[in-house]
């Protein structure tokens, strides 16, 4: 079976429930079959910074449903199907983080990411959505929830497309399903390195970079960052040390930044800088743009 739903969020501001806009796209037989779109009044404000990226602004949605109120019909869209976004571990997120601060019950479906799949059975520049799209000659609005959506359920259909059903196409990529209440999606087991992919590996800016983190990240869980930033060749600092590299900034703690107010780990930062410390600031956003190169 190739059956799958491919879901996209954007959101207001940095909070993982602040979502005001999804789309959906229901694949059948490695089809895409029909689709679903909704603006969504996320009662949150909006941030410029999110603005400039899908367009949404708080006039948009004035009028728009809460997540509540589509919920139902959003759940009988997906039905019992996987569920797929391009850097899952964002999506599944958000749709945890809305669930939650409405009160709802979300069911206990299997997701899987086309980002991670795209890094694993593609040799492309970068991963990003546009890009793995453009591989296969799919063109499309970026940052449109529906359209992303459908651009992710194209790639799939791609990759899997000499694969007779999902299953066997995440077993032959190493590839276990997450759960929304279960484990993330990830690799069965390490694979063998070969050459080619440790020079991949050692051309990535986070290779042999010591890296520390500070404030709640919205995009994933912080263990999952730091499997990542390892599984890169990098080492996770579990504070900011003198030969740190990296401090990620969580969004949480930017936007206290940006308020004025200065984390212990951010103020540990700059002053290893004043000291001549090659340890630099970099945003939640530019780490994983950074991850997916």
């Amino acid at each position: 079976m190739k059956n799958f739903t491919a879901l996209d969020f954007e959101t207001a501001n940095a909070s993982r429930s602040s979502v005001c806009s999804i789309g959906l796209a229901k694949v059948i037989d490695g089809k895409i079959d029909r689709t679903y779109y909704s603006l969504v009044n996320p009662h949150e404000r909006f941030d410029a910074r999110n603005i400039a990226v899908h367009g949404i602004r708080p006039e948009d949605v004035r009028d728009a449903p809460s997540f509540s109120h589509i919920f139902d019909e959003v759940l009988a869209f997906i039905g019992d199907d996987p569920i797929v976004a391009h850097f899952a571990q964002f999506d599944i997120n958000v749709l945890r983080g809305t669930a939650q601060k409405h009160q709802l019950q979300l069911p206990n479906n299997p997701y899987f990411c086309s980002c991670m799949l795209a890094k694993s059975v593609l040799t492309l520049p970068s991963n990003k959505l546009n890009v793995v799209a453009g591989h296969f000659n799919f063109t499309f609005n970026h940052h449109n929830a529906l359209e992303d959506a459908v651009a992710c359920a194209v790639i799939v259909n791609h990759m899997m497309k000499h694969h007779s059903s999902l299953d066997q196409f995440l077993k032959e990529a190493n590839y276990a399903f997450g759960y929304i209440h279960g484990d993330s999606f990830k690799k069965i087991r390490p694979l063998p390195r070969r050459k080619q992919k440790q020079k991949q590996v050692s051309d990535h800016p986070f290779f042999q970079k010591s890296i520390a983190f500070t404030g709640t990240l919205t995009s994933m869980k912080r263990k999952e960052a730091a499997d990542l930033v390892t599984g890169l060749g990098g080492n996770v600092h579990l504070s900011v040390k003198k030969d740190t590299d990296y401090l990620i900034v969580g969004d949480t703690d930017a936007e206290k930044y940006r308020n004025g107010h200065v984390s212990a780990q951010i103020q540990k930062a700059k002053n290893w800088q004043e000291k001549g410390a090659p340890v630099k600031l970099v945003s939640e956003k530019k780490f994983f743009d950074t991850i997916h190169k």
